[in-house]
């Protein structure tokens, strides 16, 4: 079947955290580190925190864990990683919070894909703040569609976030493809609820997957061109 929408997942797909945030709190209790190493420690974890969400699902308290082992992964003392946490939670509940850094590409991307005939959507796992962080970097006018976890009261990878996309696109499932970047929230959710899953993995985090893998953002127009 032909696509006809395509769905992107925001942080860590379209857009990035200020990574001079987490190396500021990380200084203050004396560790120094550089946005190559965030990143790193990020990508070593996706794996093991892709096991936690299809064993648990995902949950507040399974970032909680997440994030207690990425301070731990970045050298904090285990006594200042609960002031790592309340820092990083004040400093993500300001404004539009953490996620306010295009990821490369992904401007032109969107504007590209708007004035297609595809359907544009933001599929995402948020607090409510979506088109707030959206209208903050500029993207409004790019999507038909976006779809707050926090809004509506499902959570991917759950299908029925998607299903809910699709209803009000007016799409049947294999008519979407969805790009994210965890394999058991996005692929995994997206394929739940019988849309195509596309993983977003420029760092090379994953090994063999069962899905398609994309390192750029504009990889995409290969995808829903048939390519």
């Amino acid at each position: 079947m032909e696509i006809r929408a395509v769905s992107f997942d925001l942080g860590h797909t379209l857009a990035f955290p200020r990574y001079s945030w987490s190396q500021n709190i990380l200084a203050d209790v004396g560790i120094g580190v550089s946005r190559g190493d965030l990143e790193e420690t990020e990508s070593k974890l996706r794996p093991w925190f892709d096991d936690l969400v299809l064993a648990e699902g995902v949950s507040d308290e399974l970032w909680q864990r997440y994030y207690i082992r990425f301070f731990a992964e970045m050298g904090a003392p285990a006594e200042a990683i609960d002031g790592l946490l309340r820092a990083s939670h004040h400093k993500h509940a300001e404004g539009v919070g953490l996620w306010t850094e295009p990821a490369p590409g992904a401007g032109e991307v969107l504007e590209t894909l708007s004035g297609s005939d595809l359907q544009v959507v933001c599929v995402s796992n948020n607090d409510g703040r979506l088109p707030a962080m959206v209208e903050y970097l500029g993207w409004s006018d790019y999507f038909d569609l976006l779809v707050d976890s926090g809004a509506i009261g499902f959570s991917k990878p759950d299908p029925r976030i998607f299903l809910y996309a699709l209803e009000q696109l007016g799409r049947k499932p294999a008519e979407l493809v969805h790009v994210g970047d965890y394999y058991s929230v996005d692929v995994v959710g997206a394929r739940r609820a019988g849309a195509v899953g596309v993983l977003y993995d420029p760092l090379g985090s994953y090994g063999s997957v069962d899905c398609t893998v994309i390192a750029e953002l504009n990889e995409v127009f290969d995808l829903v061109n048939g390519n």
